[in-house]
């Protein structure tokens, strides 16, 4: 049995404990099915919204652009995708070497700084690589058959322009600096061809 002091204690200590796992209810509201119901609505659009990106389907550009009966063109919008070593992809891939001698780029002060840099469209078909090796000779790997030699010199003269031999930003200068020189004109070749 126990004293009159322990029995206060006991109840004390039962208050605090149901008092702890009461739900709380103020003017009326129960906050715990509240919460419940706004944990499950966010569950179901976090769901949704995962689902949309996972199965993105056509964008209004390709519809309108098959409604019309053309197809977009293959290449047409290329994505850069940078590498800190150098590549060099395997003979079974390449259609044709390209040496870049006549151009040179600035390496940045940010370290790593980008060896490589891979040409693809959305799909991830990759259509050249362009890269450097440590003695800083430039060579351009072709995936495609893309008439890109005639237009070398307007690869020179648009790293000229834009100052690629002297710019040491991070990823927009150097070899940055020349893939979106070449991004252009591998888009413009593939456009031609």
């Amino acid at each position: 049995m126990l004293s009159p002091y322990q029995n206060k204690t006991v109840k004390a200590a039962n208050r605090m404990v149901s008092t702890l796992y009461m739900t709380p209810v103020v003017r009326g509201m129960n906050y715990h099915r509240i919460l419940g119901k706004t944990l499950l609505v966010l569950l179901v659009v976090s769901l949704c919204s995962l689902i949309l990106l996972a199965y993105p389907g056509q964008t209004p550009t390709e519809e309108g652009l098959k409604e019309e009966g053309l197809e977009p063109q293959p290449y047409s919008d290329l994505n850069l995708r940078f590498s800190n070593r150098s590549l060099i992809p395997p003979d079974t891939l390449i259609v044709q070497t390209i040496p870049l001698t006549g151009i040179s780029v600035a390496r940045p002060f940010v370290l790593p700084a980008p060896q490589a840099v891979i040409f693809e469209d959305d799909r991830r078909q990759r259509v050249a690589v362009l890269s450097t090796d440590s003695s800083g000779t430039l060579t351009l790997y072709l995936f495609e058959h893309l008439p890109l030699a005639p237009k070398l010199p307007a690869l020179v003269q648009c790293a000229n322009n834009r100052g690629c031999e002297a710019d040491r930003t991070p990823l927009t200068g150097g070899l940055g600096c020349l893939a979106f020189c070449l991004k252009e004109l591998l888009e413009l070749s593939a456009l031609n061809q």
